[in-house]
């Protein structure tokens, strides 16, 4: 069973979000989040978005204030299963990518070849949307293979999500 910890928020508004997070095996409490919990919900700073940590802490996933419950249910499943959700709404993964990643950065336009090869496309068709060579297109993934350590391209997309680098 998932322990799901709603922490930081009014009592009114963490009866909403638990509410909201009704699901089979998972157990949601509010208070004080501890070592046993698999994900946390917790209001991130003034900005009033709402975030989600899984147990490690680097898995997270990252709401605006306005997000529906099936989002929150979603972002909350995902980190659960290791991935990172960001609301499209709050800006490119760039801006966020986390700091304490193991791995060398990516340059802006590494993020928007990266985010096309998460979402399946060749060499040939990245450069067509980016109006780019073939063979730069090319160059731009071995990049990023490098610098996250991957040897395949499933491998990077893995890690990108991971990471939180690109999205779903």
């Amino acid at each position: 069973m998932a322990r799901i910890v709603i922490t930081g928020f009014p009592p009114l508004l963490a009866d909403g979000l638990r509410a909201a997070l009704v699901a089979p095996g998972w157990q949601v409490d509010t208070g004080a989040a501890d070592e046993s919990a698999d994900a946390v919900v917790m209001p991130a700073d003034e900005r009033h978005e709402i975030v989600v940590r899984g147990g490690d802490a680097r898995v997270q996933a990252v709401l605006g204030a306005a997000a529906t419950p099936t989002q929150l249910l979603a972002a909350v499943a995902a980190v659960l299963q290791g991935l990172a959700v960001r609301d499209p709404a709050l800006g490119s993964w760039a801006a966020s990518a986390s700091p304490r990643a193991d791995h060398e950065p990516l340059t802006p336009r590494e993020l928007e070849v990266f985010e096309l090869v998460g979402k399946g496309l060749s060499n040939r068709d990245i450069a067509g949307v980016l109006g780019i060579s073939a063979h730069t297109a090319k160059f731009h993934v071995g990049q990023i293979l490098a610098k996250v350590g991957a040897a395949t391209r499933a491998e990077a997309v893995s890690a990108g999500l991971r990471l939180g680098l690109i999205g779903l």
